[in-house]
């Protein structure tokens, strides 16, 4: 497995997918935590201290974008053929790329999260004990999310379909299943990782709690792998 995961890092260093990916992370994280710096005073509330913290859940979306990458640009540029002669297991490469998917994923989490703190502890008085929930959230849906990203990679084999119907589906379609679903829409998948970052916060019909989301969160992770792992043994490449 270790040569595996090595591979899989040579092959990201060698693209500039990754560095893409970080730059447009940490500017979508930077914009709105300054110009909530520059606009308004220091938070006043617990509250306040949760919702600037979650300005660093950009992160997830770009985890699980990284992680379709990881596997579908294999897919897409048909090197995934040449991949498999070398590793012809391929439940081990599938692993190898979800370990590094998770690995990248978290770091990610953690780059959105020193921006967030660089510029909110002293532009509005951030309390990180106040925020704490939601950051500690925010890492392991990175994680998760990246696993999720590989397998949705794997499920459709090509990174450009895959993204697309993943921003789709996280930025459309749930927002208009909640008409249909009501109650039950918090059990998709963008809810409950919304649940997993919300650091305890209550109020929000539509989410479930923070542990349930952290839970879901991981269930969804092994269930889009688990599923991804199926179609690519089934796939001829």
């Amino acid at each position: 497995m270790t040569p595996l995961v090595r591979a899989e890092i040579l092959k990201l260093r060698t693209v500039r997918t990754l560095l893409w990916v970080t730059v447009a992370m940490l500017a979508l994280v930077a914009i709105p935590v300054i110009s909530i710096a520059a606009s308004s005073g220091a938070t006043s509330t617990a509250a306040d201290d949760r919702s600037v913290a979650r300005v660093a859940a950009v992160a997830v979306v770009f985890a699980v974008v990284l992680g379709i990458a990881i596997f579908g640009a294999e897919g897409s540029h048909g090197t995934i053929t040449q991949t498999l002669l070398v590793a012809p297991v391929r439940e081990r490469v599938l692993a190898a790329k979800a370990v590094v998917a998770a690995a990248l994923g978290l770091a990610l989490g953690v780059l959105a999260e020193v921006v967030v703190l660089i510029v909110g502890v002293p532009g509005v008085s951030l309390n990180v004990h106040n925020a704490r929930g939601v950051l500690g959230g925010v890492l392991f849906a990175c994680a998760a999310g990246g696993v999720v990203g590989v397998g949705v990679g794997a499920l459709f084999h090509r990174q450009g379909p895959a993204i697309v119907v993943t921003l789709l589906w996280l930025l459309i379609a749930e927002s208009v299943l909640v008409v249909a679903l009501q109650d039950n829409v918090k059990y998709l998948p963008a809810h409950v990782f919304a649940a997993a970052v919300a650091g305890g916060e209550s109020g929000n019909s539509n989410l479930v709690g923070s542990w349930a989301g952290v839970v879901g969160a991981l269930l969804y992770a092994v269930a889009f792998f688990a599923a991804g792992a199926v179609l690519f043994a089934r796939r001829d490449v």
